[in-house]
């Protein structure tokens, strides 16, 4: 299986981590369980990974109080400061070093936007207008997913 075929999938924090900071460059995502946002992060990520080659690409998932009392020592020192309300957040890695973060995920094109002001164009440069495909299957899958997670959150507002 090829990089660019090769599903991403969330993975504990630590090793996301490591997987980034090795890279010459890496982005790596932050999520946490059951967050339908964060659910969406493979499809797109997988877009940027066809669009950026060279980007290296983790998910890493804060699945227990552990992994958030973890963050502190691993990811503060890196200037990568995440809460459960910033979930999915992103951070980008040249030589191990963060050089762009945000807030949120978003479609792939929106992603691949913010990584230009530091990257340059993408090698594959994605499709404008939108969604891609792939991203739109995703959130076809997931929508009775984010349905049930809103009306879950306006019964308790």
């Amino acid at each position: 299986m090829t990089t660019e075929t090769a599903a991403l999938h969330p993975r504990p924090v630590p090793e996301a981590l490591d997987l980034v900071t090795r890279a010459p460059r890496g982005l790596l995502a932050l999520g946490i369980p059951r967050c339908g946002a964060c659910m969406l992060l493979p499809p797109s990520l997988a877009e940027i990974r066809r669009a950026r080659p060279d980007l290296t690409i983790a998910i890493g998932e804060f699945a227990t109080p552990e992994d958030w009392r973890e963050r502190e020592r691993l990811l503060w020192p890196r200037g990568i400061h995440v809460s459960r309300s910033s979930v999915p957040a992103l951070a980008l890695l040249v030589g191990g070093v963060v050089v762009a973060s945000r807030p949120g995920g978003g479609p792939a094109e929106a992603i691949d936007r913010w990584l230009e002001h530091a990257l340059g164009p993408a090698a594959q440069p994605l499709a404008t207008g939108g969604v891609t495909p792939r991203e739109l299957a995703a959130l076809d899958a997931l929508a009775s997913h984010i349905a049930h997670q809103r009306s879950v959150k306006w019964r308790r507002a």
